[in-house]
């Protein structure tokens, strides 16, 4: 019989490691996206940079070129094609400016800050999480087992109690004996 009482390993302080593994997983967790977020947008930077300049090239193209520039001045369908790419490279400088753009070298820095970030800290992540995963289902099988011991236990004294008064009921009912005085 398991004596849970005087056990060491009391469910209240199993049950504050679990919510302290708990908080420390999700501390991890919310770190892992906040990551993941960030090289999303620069990923997304990146790829804003790569278009405008694509756009900006191709303006910078037909700006150079006298021919573009008459073909614009007598066909609509070429300057409305213009115009366009224009727009477009003006919606690609708002747009980077959003997403907090301040330059080619601030990109750069950037990219090789989350390049760091991908080989160190996100490994480490994943580990700390998986640990922390791991320990949270130990500290659960360990909760739930000493639960059931203490509910087994429960019942059994509960068994024990029973018999014990059948056992003192019955003894009393021979002691007494049959009412002869009916």
């Amino acid at each position: 019989m398991i004596l849970l009482n005087k056990n060491q390993f009391r469910l209240s302080n199993i049950k504050q490691s679990l919510d302290t593994c708990q908080k420390k997983l999700d501390e991890f967790k919310k770190h892992q996206k906040m990551v993941r977020i960030e090289k999303e947008h620069v990923s997304t930077m990146s790829k804003e940079v790569e278009k405008l300049n694509s756009v900006e090239k191709k303006l910078d193209e037909l700006d150079r070129s006298p021919g573009e520039k008459a073909k614009r001045l007598v066909s609509k369908k070429a300057r409305q094609d213009y115009e366009e790419l224009q727009s477009e490279a003006k919606y690609g400088h708002e747009n980077l400016k959003e997403l907090g753009y301040k330059g080619q070298q601030d990109l750069q820095q950037q990219q090789g800050r989350m390049n760091t970030m991908e080989k160190t800290v996100v490994p480490w992540l994943e580990k700390e999480i998986k640990t922390h995963e791991g320990n949270i289902n130990a500290l659960n099988n360990v909760f739930n087992a000493i639960q059931q011991a203490t509910h087994s236990q429960e019942q059994a004294q509960q068994r024990h109690q029973l018999r014990e008064m059948r056992s003192t009921t019955i003894n009393r009912a021979k002691n007494k004996g049959p009412d002869l005085n009916r």
